[in-house]
């Protein structure tokens, strides 16, 4: 770590719009986020025993800004009305997200992504409700992100490099007999995704740390 590191400072703003009904909700939202001395990491050189190494320091001044917007509408329901004891939820959630560094000393920086800030994330899904059980699909993707302020795709040591995006579905569903039991399960990662989101420098490591591949569970739930 640096040691002449400093505090970090900067403003935040933000305009958006939300509405809400009986059959639809939606929230639609533009940020920007500025810092000055945006604390970060670069791969450095010992100059006594020449091993790289994560330098935390303040990197430069670094502006995100982007969309953000939730929308879930009731289809069934708003075909059939309200008075319908089925549901069928469709919902989805997108962020765009532009943070890089400006105004860097360093060169290797300057107009580099923020590590970490994927440039999109998008989550969709459809929910399903009848009064004795309840089913629900989701997809989610999250665009490339870095780990490091230089942006490298690739380091020796792996402890540093490009996390490539990925997509990963779940699905989960519930039934209730009657008031007292109650049987519910999910599979998570069901298209059983091989990715990563994040790297280590030591146990398990060095190197990219996997996620979970596909796991499901089960539980019965008895109400007393």
């Amino acid at each position: 770590m640096d040691s002449a590191l400093q505090d970090k400072k900067g403003y935040s703003a933000d305009i958006g719009f939300r509405k809400s009904t009986g059959l639809l909700h939606f929230d639609v939202s533009l940020f920007l986020i500025n810092y000055n001395n945006k604390i970060g990491s670069i791969l450095s050189t010992d100059t006594v025993n020449f091993l790289i190494y994560n330098l935390r320091t303040n990197v430069a001044q670094s502006r995100h800004y982007g969309l953000e917007s939730y929308v879930e509408a009731d289809v069934w329901r708003w075909l059939h009305g309200l008075q319908s004891k089925t549901s069928v939820m469709l919902f989805s959630n997108f962020s765009l997200i532009s943070a890089k560094y400006v105004h860097s000393k360093e060169t290797v920086i300057e107009g580099k992504r923020v590590e970490f800030v994927p440039d999109v994330v998008f989550k969709t899904g459809l929910a399903l409700r009848r009064p004795k059980w309840a089913a629900s699909y989701q997809f989610s993707y999250t665009g490339k992100q870095y780990t490091d302020a230089t942006n490298a795709i690739f380091t020796a040591n792996a402890i540093d490099g490009l996390v490539p995006g990925y997509k990963v579905m779940d699905l989960s569903a519930e039934y209730h007999f009657n008031r007292m039991f109650t049987v519910s399960g999910s599979v998570n990662n069901l298209a059983d995704a091989r990715y990563f989101t994040r790297r280590a420098d030591s146990y398990p490591g060095p190197g990219i740390v996997p996620a979970d591949a596909r796991s499901f569970y089960v539980t019965l739930q008895v109400h007393l």
